[in-house]
């Protein structure tokens, strides 16, 4: 009895024990500790977090932490970038000293894909992913900048140095023969989307989906590709306040040189010229340089982070002041942004609500007037003796002073750009979450334009005033339910799947008047009503509407990261096609072999990775399409008389079509991704096959069998096929000195290969207006079948003859030089196209250099063609160019002035240092940076740049991207731009 007794006894002992250690472990604690390299070197800003809440902290400048109020049975995740993800159970612990190891594989890294996350690990498509700390430095005006050159394949072009204007995107080639939008964008979900409404300062990452096999989850808008933008989020880790703020000078990078007064004189005296007419003149005017100036521009952004077991938040201001290189150009941006979730219900219901708004003011300029700046003489001054404009060249051809124009001349928006949007999930069981999403945007602008009556610009009409406004509202609508598990021996097997439904509309409204002769013109645009001219047609408003329904879905299976394969789909309807094509389906398949992880290759230690991925998918172009193409329309068309009043008359401006549907292309995609020497190399090389077919086009159709003479139709198709290669290697990696070089190279050819069928048909398109005096209507390009998309087609010059004269091939011997002699004469699209960056660290000191550039690319030298010769010489200006006293016949447009455009671009280089803060508690970082823009560049093309746009005016532009290649004449410059900045985190 005695013996069961001590028995008892012990063992109720023992549960006391256990009980008071239970009650310890489920108490909560203070944890400290310290986070450490395998070397014994500190980790900065490591992130310790308890796992299944927001609780948590990150390390200091010593790598030590201090994590109040966790469970003493709680699990820790401690997490850095590069670092292998360790997660530690507390145990009752307090103090906690942490190694982490180097992640030599680095394919745990998330990537953000269409409509969810994968890690690099599982990924079966081609995606690039651009993080926070590759991105481009210096001014970026939106998203593009951060990516230009970054991305193989991506071309992001800047051919102008308007600060109003944005940049021109093609993935993989021109697809689309009108209205190429380029990629489509998505920010943070949010399909259909604009980067200027996204500060950069607010962005994250980008991933940008290149294939059509990852891109078909977004249907009937993904053929050019799309761009995924993830902003950054609040967390629960610690609160933050950061500040960004740069200031920069911007400096003209290359201007025309044209004749001053006294070469002007001379060369005029030397060819015979009889300019005493200007022997009253005395000036020695630079006109570009009298329209540029030293542009400003300054960016201060401002956020506010942070969060709680149960919510995390984000708050951001970002003011953007830019003030162009020409005196005319101008640009101010305030931009707010909020994101707020919060978390319930065990955390299985999140809430999240995002708020942005972008408020953009911009002055325009009036690109032909650097037209004038070509022409007028040097000997003509800017202002008068008494202080007045000179005015005595404003009735000349093509001249005027240019900068009294600048002065009394506008064009002003004003835009607002508003969104919200909000979404509820929720983890019905384990593994199993549906997701509502709302989304409401609200585009305004309010656009006006002044033509002064007093200067050559306006004085045709007595003055013009202009003025518009645009509104564009948008709906939008999804759910999604997305199911995670793995199952098997060990969880060797992982499935995932998503299904989607999203409903949209789109509403375009705009109104605009226009008014000339007017007697007073203080009062510009906003006195339009004083403009004593009125005629029909000048006061116009529009609206169209159209909808889009979707459902979709993706199912994504992996066995050991070995064998990957997924499957997308999406159906689409949307209220432009025609009534026998409302319904599109955009399928998908990709499948990767993580040949590094078969047994065979586990003695091979150099290669850490190898995966083979094959990806093929369709997906649509919509966007080209604008509303009602399909419906017969009716337009004004003059006036009747009818009982004595003067009506508008109605006629058929537009057939129906009821076949019309989105364009299809089809891609096929092969990529190799590896890793080897312990990551030290790492890169994909990877080949496409894309065809486009049912390329949309206006065609000529005859009458009476159509009431109109045009039609647009479904017909044509175009072919790209291309070749490209990333390479990241660390070349040197130790405690003190890292240098890292990143290089993407890009080949792609692109061929037209269908234009005509048994309805629709037309021969050679003629395209490209050069715009040379002289040769007015004579077109640059073609756009024909077995060529490229920016083909020049021209008389073929091969020189100049002793006298002066042009060296025209005869190409149909038929002793004459005419039109039927023109020729292919060029490709203004690149053979390659690639971008080089070297990153280093040495201690506090980080430093970047990134050269970008093209080879086998052709671009038009127009303002050559046009001012390098003497034709006008004795009235106007020229350029200070060695054709000038050689030519003796009037510009032509000929392959002479076709040019090799290939070249090398210092586009970017940034040096920073990172203080040392650890004994200020109230600064965690603090880091100083300046940076070049656009330093220089290394090519044989003459003429001011030789990246040119890839258009001059808007998408929408009948023609528009059909004759890329051509230096404009009204080409505005480039700047050069050096910026200084700062990055404070408290």
């Amino acid at each position: 009895m005695k013996k069961q007794k001590i028995i008892f006894y012990k063992g109720m002992l023992l549960l006391f024990v256990w009980a008071v250690s239970l009650c310890s472990f489920a108490q909560n604690i203070t944890l400290r500790g310290n986070v450490s390299d395998t070397k014994g070197d500190p980790l900065v800003g490591v992130t310790v977090q308890a796992e299944g809440s927001t609780a948590g902290t990150v390390t200091d400048a010593d790598g030590n932490f201090t994590l109040p109020n966790v469970p003493g049975n709680a699990t820790l995740v401690i997490s850095y970038m590069g670092m292998r993800t360790q997660t530690i159970e507390l145990n009752g612990r307090t103090t906690l000293n942490v190694v982490l190891e180097e992640d030599a594989e680095l394919l745990d890294e998330v990537v953000v894909v269409g409509y969810g996350t994968q890690t690099r690990r599982e990924i079966t498509g081609s995606i690039a992913n651009v993080s926070e700390e590759n991105f481009n430095k210096g001014i970026n005006r939106d998203a593009s900048d951060l990516l230009q050159g970054k991305v193989a394949g991506l071309i992001v072009t800047s051919g102008s140095g308007d600060v109003t204007r944005g940049s021109q995107i093609r993935l993989r080639g021109t697809s689309t023969l009108q209205n190429d939008q380029g990629p489509m964008i998505v920010i943070d979900g949010i399909p259909g989307g604009d980067m200027s409404t996204v500060s950069p300062s607010d962005i994250e990452s980008i991933s940008v989906l290149k294939d059509a096999s990852s891109a078909a989850i977004y249907g009937s808008r993904a053929a050019g590709g799309v761009i995924l933008i993830t902003t950054k989020r609040g967390s629960g880790a610690k609160n933050l306040l950061q500040y960004d703020g740069y200031v920069s000078v911007d400096q003209v990078a290359n201007k025309p040189d044209m004749m001053n007064a006294a070469e002007w004189r001379a060369t005029n005296k030397e060819l015979g010229n009889d300019i005493s007419n200007f022997d009253g003149y005395t000036a020695d005017t630079d006109w570009f340089g009298e329209m540029l100036r030293t542009g400003i521009s300054t960016n201060h952004s401002i956020s506010l982070s942070g969060g709680g077991p149960k919510h995390n938040y984000r708050a951001s201001y970002t003011f953007l002041d830019r003030t162009g290189i020409a005196r005319d150009n101008e640009m101010t941006r305030h931009s707010f942004r909020f994101q707020l979730q919060q978390r319930a219900i065990n955390d299985r219901l999140r809430v999240g609500l995002t708020g942005s708004g972008t408020l953009t003011d911009m002055r325009f300029p009036f690109r032909d007037d650097f037209i004038l700046a070509y022409n007028m003489p040097p000997v003509y001054p800017v202002y008068n003796e008494d202080g007045s404009y000179f005015t005595a060249a404003n009735n000349a051809y093509d001249q005027g002073n240019p900068v009294q124009n600048q002065d009394q001349n506008y064009r002003k928006a004003s835009n607002n750009y508003f969104y919200g949007a909000g979404d509820l999930q929720f983890d019905i069981v384990e593994g199993l979450n549906l997701k509502a999403s709302f989304y409401k945007s609200r585009f305004s602008s309010d656009y006006s334009e002044w033509e002064d009556p007093r200067n050559s610009r306006g004085d045709g009409n007595n003055g013009l005033a202009v003025r518009q406004a645009r509104k564009w509202d948008r709906e939008l609508m999804e759910w999604t339910a997305n199911y995670e598990t793995t199952f098997g021996a060990d969880k060797t097997h992982k499935f995932d799947a998503i299904l989607g439904y999203s409903w949209e509309n789109n509403v375009f409204s705009s109104q605009r008047s226009q008014a000339t002769d007017f007697v007073v013109n203080s009062m510009g645009a906003d006195n339009i009503q004083s403009g004593n001219s009125l005629k029909i047609g000048e006061v116009t408003s529009s609206k169209n509407a159209y909808k889009l329904i979707s459902f979709f879905g993706r199912a994504h299976y992996s066995y050991q990261d070995r064998y990957m394969v997924t499957a997308t789909v999406r159906r689409d309807g949307s209220s432009k096609f025609g009534k026998n094509h409302k319904w599109g389906t955009f399928p998908s398949a990709s499948a990767a072999w993580g040949i590094s992880q078969e047994p065979f290759m586990e003695e091979i230690d150099w290669v850490k990775d190898l995966k083979l991925r094959v990806g093929y998918g369709v997906t649509g172009n919509q966007d080209g399409l604008q509303p009602y193409k399909s419906l017969e329309l009716y337009s004004a068309a003059g006036t009747y008389y009818s009982d004595g009043s003067q009506l508008t008359a109605y006629k058929i401006s537009q057939n129906a079509n009821p076949d019309l549907k989105w364009e299809s292309t089809a891609m096929l995609n092969i990529g190799l991704d590896f890793s080897l020497f312990n990551n030290r190399l790492n890169g994909t090389i990877e080949w496409y096959d894309k065809q486009t077919s049912d390329m949309l086009y206006t065609y000529a159709v005859s009458t009476p069998t159509y009431v109109y003479d045009k039609m647009q139709a479904n017909v044509g198709n175009m072919s790209n096929k291309g070749v490209e290669l990333m390479l990241n290697i660390d070349v040197v990696k130790n405690k003190t000195f890292t240098y890292t070089t990143t290089v993407n190279l890009a080949h792609n050819i692109n061929k037209v290969t269908k234009l005509s069928n048994e309805l629709y048909s037309t021969g050679r398109i003629y395209t490209g207006d050069p715009w040379i005096r002289g040769a007015s209507g004579v077109t640059s390009h073609v756009v024909e079948v077995g060529y490229p998309v920016g083909q020049f087609y021209m008389l073929k010059c091969t020189g100049l003859t002793e006298d002066g004269k042009y060296i025209i091939e005869d190409r149909n011997k038929d002793g004459q030089i005419t039109d039927d002699d023109r020729t292919y004469v060029g490709d203004s699209q690149p053979d390659l196209t690639f971008g080089w960056n070297h990153s280093f660290s040495w201690k506090n000191w980080d430093a970047s250099i990134f050269f970008r550039g093209t080879a086998g690319n052709k671009v038009l030298n127009n303002p050559r063609a046009a001012y390098g010769n003497n034709t006008y010489l004795s009235g106007a200006n020229a350029l200070n160019d060695e054709l000038v006293s050689i030519l003796r016949e009037n510009s032509r447009v000929t392959s002479f002035y076709v040019e090799d455009a290939s070249h090398i671009r210092l586009d970017n280089m940034a040096i920073g240092y990172t203080f040392n803060t650890k004994s200020t508690d109230w600064l965690e970082r603090a880091r100083v940076y300046v940076a070049g823009q656009n330093l220089f560049v290394i090519t044989g093309y003459k003429g001011l740049d030789p990246e040119v746009e890839l258009f001059r005016g808007e998408p929408s532009d009948d023609g528009a991207g059909l004759s890329p290649g051509i230096e404009a004449r009204n080409y505005m410059p480039k700047a050069r731009s050096f910026t200084f900045g700062v990055n404070l985190t408290f």
